[in-house]
């Protein structure tokens, strides 16, 4: 183990520690998440301040330009701040001199310089604000945009993996939180930062014990920002990982509840709800408590710049050691000096809350898309040939493979049917032959063209895929159809719906085809929109077909009819058929059956009812099943 891997071995221990010293309860599984965040591993993704402005500036780079403008402004509004301070004091001196002695000249000069000087600190501080703002809208802008093409060219599979509050999370709340950093923190920090230089410079030229009284109370301020900055990193994680957690069960819940209230479920289910939402509250409260000592510490030393300055002023001007103006500067400069190192320190804490958020749109960034060629690249079809795999391997997870050297081909004109126990991969096939993943080894053909030559566009082209996790957009029917088919006519839409059983109950609906189907399709039962996204699939007129255990919704008399159309469709096409209900397949051409990522026997019904102890197990299970019922 080399140097490095033992400091980031010593760091990950040491937040674990500190997790645990937090005595919280912790949600189901929400504890490992948080250590693998803010843990993490060697190499693990950090920035520092000025890498993470590049970072951002780099995703819209035509504004790097107005971002340096507003910079600048920015450091230039900061300069005339501290003009308006000098001729201040100096028309201030001017006053006394005047009433003290009946003499002080150019005061009306001074004054006027103050006035423009304050003026114009008003303007170029507006227009540094309105450049940042703008500056950060695009980015987040084009932030997004990336991040949604980026989900567009990664395999589909990854959405399928990740909970819909996560996704959610990333695309609004974290990319939300980076507008602070751009709009405010990337012009003004630099203005912050010279701000006590220059207060410091000022004042040493002023006088320079005056210069040094002004550090008297830094050494308060460290002190208090040790205690407010111990455990901070785990304290952080807990606090993004309770936010994220209540987001992904709001989430849940919100889209559960008709359910939940189906099943009598609601106290039981809301207690998880309630229990996400107390966690983020408690723990959030829990870190603001521990904060509130070094915070009172801190300000108070912040907002006590006098402690020494104060009398040393004044008695320098005593003594004649400084004049007036000197004097009122020393009065006015430490209240500017110690307030902006406070800013800082917010500075520091908003940074690390974005850098946070950062890393996690950065690791969605970085992941590798899909290697395809771009379409148009005309593959080579052998409309003769259907699907065939060959030795294929794959794990959803490093070093746990659930698929062990796959081998089948499904012809064309016949139906393939994969049945088996559950969990022993016949979905994970199908949404590889659909393309939501690639194999790690092996090689799957459609229509005798490698899948890893394909445009995803030219494999969704020759392949209609229909899965039990049906999917309707918040459109009409009609426009839900058309996805599949843009320029279908009247009559193949009906066409279609008829062959899918859906036609007749589409008609009994107010508005027809034109009906509004809600979110995720929710106005429809589950057998109806079962039969509408079967109907898509037909619409398509693909080649080949794969239907994902596509009639787990469906009632026996419409199952019986699309299974009645499914016949019917299979004419100069390849379907592949993931089955639950057994006696969909018993007419397939070929049966697949599987365990544990086996293909462990294969042939039709008759014979495998002699020859396959799996299927005739599952066969009487099934059996039992509808004796049940």
């Amino acid at each position: 183990m080399n140097k490095e891997e033992r400091k980031q071995k010593k760091r990950r221990e040491r937040i674990i520690a500190d997790l645990e010293s937090f005595g919280f309860d912790f949600p189901e599984g929400l504890r490992e998440n948080i250590e693998d965040n803010i843990a993490g591993e060697e190499g693990e993704y950090r920035l520092n301040p000025i890498q993470l402005t590049m970072e951002l500036l780099n995703i819209a780079p035509q504004y790097k330009k107005t971002a340096l403008i507003s910079l600048i402004c920015s450091i230039i509004a900061e300069v005339f701040v501290f003009t308006t301070f000098f001729f201040g004091a100096l028309v201030a001196q001017g006053i006394y001199q005047y009433h003290q002695y009946g003499e002080g000249t150019e005061v009306k000069k001074y004054a006027i310089i103050t006035a423009v000087a304050l003026l114009l600190h008003l303007i170029v501080s507006g227009i540094s604000t309105y450049l940042s703002h703008r500056t950060s809208f695009e980015i987040l802008h084009e932030l997004r945009m990336r991040l949604f093409k980026k989900l567009q060219e990664i395999s589909p599979g990854y959405l399928v993996e990740q909970p819909v509050g996560k996704i959610k999370v990333l695309l609004n709340e974290r990319v939300s939180e980076l507008e602070d950093w751009i709009a405010h923190l990337m012009p003004e920090l630099p203005g912050k930062l010279l701000h006590p230089i220059l207060c410091t410079i000022i004042l040493f030229s002023v006088d320079w014990p005056i210069g040094l009284s002004i550090f008297a109370p830094l050494p308060i301020v460290i002190g208090g920002s040790m205690i407010m900055m111990k455990k901070y990193e785990a304290r952080l994680g807990v606090y993004i990982g309770a936010y994220g957690h209540l987001a992904e069960k709001t989430v849940e819940f919100v889209r559960g509840i008709p359910v939940i209230k189906a099943f009598l479920y609601g106290d039981r289910y809301f207690k998880k709800y309630k229990e996400a939402v107390d966690f983020a509250h408690d723990t959030t409260m829990e870190w603001y408590k521990t904060s509130w000592l070094s915070m009172a510490i801190i300000l108070g030393a912040v907002m006590s710049p006098f402690i020494a300055t104060l009398p040393i002023a004044f008695l320098r001007f005593q003594n004649g050691k400084i004049e007036i103006w000197g004097l009122l500067l020393s009065l006015v400069l430490p209240l500017s000096i110690l307030p902006q190192g406070y800013l800082l320190a917010q500075s520091m804490e908003l940074f690390q809350l974005c850098s946070d958020s950062y890393r996690g749109i950065h690791e969605l960034l970085q992941i590798k898309p899909q290697i395809r060629p771009e379409y148009g690249t005309n593959p080579d079809f052998d409309r003769s040939k259907g699907v065939v795999l060959k030795k294929v391997r794959f794990s959803y997870v490093q070093d746990q493979e659930v698929l062990h050297g796959i081998s089948f081909e499904a012809k064309p004109n016949e139906i393939t049917a994969l049945v088996g126990p559950s969990g022993s991969g016949k979905s994970t096939v199908a949404k590889l032959i659909a393309g939501f993943w690639d194999q790690d080894e092996g090689q799957i053909f459609i229509e005798n063209v490698s899948n890893k030559d394909l445009a995803f566009e030219e494999l969704m082209e020759e392949l209609a895929y229909v899965s039990q996790d049906n999917f309707l957009f918040d459109t009409s029917i009609k426009k839900n159809l058309l996805l599949a088919k843009p320029d279908a006519t009247e009559e193949e839409i009906i066409k279609a719906c008829q062959l899918a059983s859906c036609h007749d109950f589409i008609m009994d609906l107010p508005d027809g085809y034109e009906t509004i189907v809600g979110d995720a399709g929710g106005r429809l039962s589950g057998g109806e929109r079962q039969r509408i996204t079967i109907a898509r699939a037909m619409l398509k007129d693909a080649r080949i077909i794969v239907l994902d255990e596509a009639t787990a919704y469906t009632d026996p008399e419409n199952e019986a009819l699309i299974q009645d159309a499914i016949s019917r469709l299979i004419k100069n096409k390849t379907l592949i058929v993931i089955a639950h209900r057994l006696h969909t397949i018993q007419n397939a051409h070929q049966i697949l059956v599987m365990e544990k990522g086996n293909i462990v026997a294969r042939g039709v019904h008759e014979d495998l009812m002699e020859s396959s102890n799996i299927y005739q197990n599952l066969w009487k299970r099934y059996l039992g099943e509808e004796e049940y019922v």
